[in-house]
């Protein structure tokens, strides 16, 4: 949660919480003050990464709204605030120090940092951070896909001088510097991007609007620049020789894309590649939990997954029907079989260790699946005693992680095992599978979300507003109204309150069902150093260094 200049008592214990798994799961040398480590051996210039992430877009931050996008734009390009490795507060980046706050909360006062230039050699001023927040924020009310939404609320910006920055809001948002903290609100060069600006005269979601991002690579002021990329393969980057901060501990990265788990875990134990992070099986990164010349990290992660229902058709426009699904529902099953550690069963759309968490799913369903909820609910939607339902349940094969197909099947499982479910899985590619969401092809459907903020927030507005995403296509006015109310509170335990009533509301309703919640892991040979998992889920490269 985050108030006014400085102030952010919520968040704070968030971090301090869910920190602790990434403290305590690191490597085992010195940890400095920066997050990096030290244990005295000579430190190699190249370090390669592997993955099983791929691009799903450009690595425009106005575009960028997956989670590869969002690494490599982490990387090279910067934001006016940000979450230091570790830390409980947003601190200043490219701002020089925290805002200047109004007392209605609509206007925020940046000055900026002298000295600072993007990677094409131009300087940072009022100017590139105005181009840069107007443009992110016009792309995001022209594509629904993207993350330019997350700006919406900016109404102006003013640039009183070349280090002043003055923002207007249209109406208050407690969530709004932590959503400058996040990719989309990176400024980037103007002289790199003047072309890729929207005239305002393309229509919503086209081609033209696409057409004008600027896709194959990033010009910021990040501690890295993206020297090359080849699709599917591997992307390249090199430290900047100009960077105003501290200098990044590895000359150069290499990231390695692959198509499958377990050709990443073999090219990890053939010491091809110094991490795999994102996304090893669990049993895959268990292995490297006490394997000699390995390590395992793991953090607490923000990341959720869950069921949707698409509420506007059959059988999914009765309440009552998405309620008696909700409650057989077995997520231990899920954790236990399927995750085997590496994940929490949850009972809300809003996880834990957020202070605004309420177990309402729990509350309105019981902690485990329960035939006489079924059983209660399905008579109300008018389903004569004894007979089934049959459901066409939907899954994406890959996008997930190769767990995926496992997770369908064991809660396709506990729907039959309450005796008044059949259950049809079917499955398509990440990009068809988007497609059939947009469409409403789709009746139930498994879902995750990683955030782009760290608030309470981003667990509620996305899930409920059409217009921003709302796979569910639920449009209800009394969750928007809570949703609306709980942004402008400025007030901390009124609008936790809120929060509360929101998630209450939400189970009720029950356009999603809520799975379990992801901890986060990276293995890695045992000579490197300065990997922090934390909340914010960036993969920090410019600490990173190994012995070599």
């Amino acid at each position: 949660m985050i108030r006014r200049r400085c102030s952010f008592p919520v968040l704070a214990v968030l971090l301090s919480v869910a920190l602790m798994g990434a403290a305590c799961g690191g490597d085992d040398n010195k940890t400095t003050s920066s997050g990096t480590t030290t244990s005295g051996g000579k430190v190699a210039e190249n370090m390669v990464v592997g993955t099983t992430e791929s691009l799903q877009n450009s690595f425009d931050p106005a575009e960028a709204y997956d989670f590869f996008g969002f690494e490599v734009v982490g990387n090279t390009a910067e934001t006016l605030v940000t979450y230091a490795p570790k830390a409980a507060t947003v601190s200043p980046l490219l701002a020089a120090s925290m805002p200047e706050v109004s007392p209605d909360g609509l206007t925020y006062t940046f000055e900026l940092r002298k000295n600072v230039t993007f990677h094409d050699g131009t300087k940072l001023d009022s100017a590139a951070v105005k181009f840069s927040l107007e443009r992110a924020r016009d792309f995001g009310a022209k594509d629904s896909e993207a993350a330019g939404f997350l700006l919406s609320g900016i109404s102006s910006i003013d640039t009183p001088s070349p280090t002043a920055v003055v923002i207007h809001l249209d109406k208050p948002n407690v969530a709004f510097l932590a959503r400058l903290a996040y990719t989309v609100a990176s400024i980037v060069s103007p002289t790199a991007y003047k072309a890729n600006v929207l005239a305002g005269s393309e229509a919503a979601d086209s081609p033209a609007v696409t057409a004008k991002y600027k896709t194959d690579t990033i010009v910021g002021s990040g501690p890295y620049k993206l020297v090359s990329y080849k699709e599917k393969e591997s992307l390249e980057l090199e430290a900047n020789p100009d960077y105003w901060g501290d200098a990044p501990k590895t000359k150069r990265i290499l990231i390695r894309l692959f198509d499958k788990s377990s050709a990443l875990k073999l090219a990890l134990d053939n010491s091809e590649i110094d991490i795999a992070f994102r996304s090893l099986q669990p049993d895959e990164n268990n292995s490297f939990k006490d394997k000699p010349g390995f390590k395992l990290v793991e953090g607490d992660g923000p990341g959720i997954r869950y069921i949707t229902f698409n509420v506007t058709t059959k059988p999914f426009d009765d309440v009552n029907m998405r309620r008696a699904v909700a409650a057989a529902v077995d997520r231990k099953a899920v954790v236990d079989e399927v995750l085997k550690g590496t994940g929490k069963a949850l009972a809300t759309m809003v996880p834990p260790p957020f202070p605004g968490s309420k177990a309402s799913w729990t509350d309105q369903y019981g902690a485990t699946a329960s035939k006489a909820n079924v059983d209660k609910y399905l008579t109300a939607a008018g389903v004569p005693a004894g007979q089934k339902v049959a459901l066409d349940f939907w899954f994406s094969p890959t996008h997930y992680g190769d767990t995926e197909a496992a997770v369908a099947q064991v809660i396709a499982r506990s729907l039959e095992d309450s005796g008044r479910f059949t259950v049809k899985i079917s499955n398509v590619e990440w990009a068809e599978y988007g497609l059939k969401r947009k469409a409403g092809e789709m009746p139930i459907f498994l879902m995750g979300w990683f955030p782009d903020y760290l608030d309470e927030d981003d667990y509620l507005e996305p899930f409920a507003d059409p217009s921003i995403f709302d796979p569910a296509k639920w449009n209800d006015a009394k969750m928007l109204d809570l949703v609306h109310k709980q942004q402008a509170e400025l007030d901390t335990a009124a609008r936790t309150g809120i929060i509360k009533q929101a998630q209450d509301y939400m189970a009720d309703q029950a356009p999603y069902v809520p799975v379990f919640q992801i901890s986060q892991f990276a293995a890695m040979k045992d000579t490197v150093s300065g990997v922090v998992l934390d909340p914010i889920q960036l993969l920090r490269l410019w600490l990173v260094s190994k012995e070599g």
